[in-house]
């Protein structure tokens, strides 16, 4: 048996970092008016960040259908009998069950599962797969113990404004400029509860009072020894940092909290200024 962890660009790697941590990498698409990039490959956090700081209205697609077929026929031709694959959310993406077909076609058995999410949990579980593998713990195991995990999972996200999630589809342009006249705060979840879609948890009046009440939610659930906590900064230095002294508040000094930038492909979705809190139940022996 010869085994590889597959990913996408929603995990928030580069290309080159994957390739590092010898993890396989697809990326995912960004349409920017008439140009086509590859998140993770000739597009950057930052560079997607000035695009949107110019009033660019970008959006995103799964990974070009000749990378997954030919990363799949390298597969096969080099001996590769079963890949773990960990993307975004089916809710999200179509990327799931495209590589699952093409791995059906060339006869490399794919192991899987629906995170529900992306961001930060979806990185956690990529390199937590990437660990199990060099324990030589069998591909259903793995998958199992990603699972458990996923099921003991959460995330919410708070944008500072909606025309982004509007104009991908996301939200109705109605609600978007509602929400902006009221100004109104919406807590989005995505997880297992909304089934990996994107929906509204709770709306509040300010940034900082949507941010408290999603760290509220998450200590009543999680705790500091068996959990992962991330917080994703969509260029709101001071958001990210009441959600880390509310997290630090209610787990403690201790705890350690991965703090990334939004990542390219989501921040599409969000727009500037998003805060991201998310929790995640540690892999057994990751």
């Amino acid at each position: 048996m010869k085994v590889r962890v597959l990913t996408e660009s929603g995990c928030g790697l580069t290309k080159q970092e994957a390739q590092a941590l010898g993890i396989d990498f697809l990326p995912l698409q960004v349409q920017i008016e008439d140009k086509t990039y590859l998140d993770g490959v000739n597009l950057t956090v930052e560079e997607l960040n000035s695009f949107l700081e110019r009033g660019f209205m970008p959006q995103t697609s799964m990974p070009p259908l000749g990378d997954i077929e030919a990363l799949l026929e390298s597969y096969k031709n080099n001996g590769i009998t079963d890949v773990i694959l960990i993307t975004l959310s089916n809710g999200l993406s179509g990327t799931n069950q495209a590589i699952q077909a093409s791995g059906k076609w060339h006869a490399v058995k794919i192991h899987t599962l629906d995170i529900y999410t992306t961001l930060g949990v979806e990185k956690y579980l990529v390199l937590s797969a990437q660990k199990l593998v060099g324990q030589e713990i069998h591909p259903e195991e793995i998958i199992s113990r990603l699972k458990d995990s996923v099921d003991h999972s959460r995330g919410f996200l708070i944008p500072e404004d909606l025309d982004h999630l509007a104009k991908g589809g996301r939200l109705t342009p109605m609600a978007a400029k509602l929400a902006g006249m009221l100004k109104i705060k919406p807590i989005l979840e995505v997880s297992k509860n909304t089934e990996g879609k994107v929906d509204v948890f709770d709306k509040v009046r300010t940034m900082s009072k949507a941010i408290k009440k999603a760290v509220k939610v998450i200590s009543k659930e999680a705790n500091a020894q068996d959990y992962e906590f991330y917080v994703l900064n969509g260029e709101n230095l001071e958001g990210t940092q009441i959600a880390i002294d509310e997290l630090h508040d209610v787990f403690g000094e201790d705890i350690q909290i991965h703090t990334d930038p939004m990542y390219a492909v989501i921040a599409v979705h969000t727009g500037l200024g998003a805060v991201g809190v998310q929790f995640v139940k540690k892999v057994k022996g990751a």
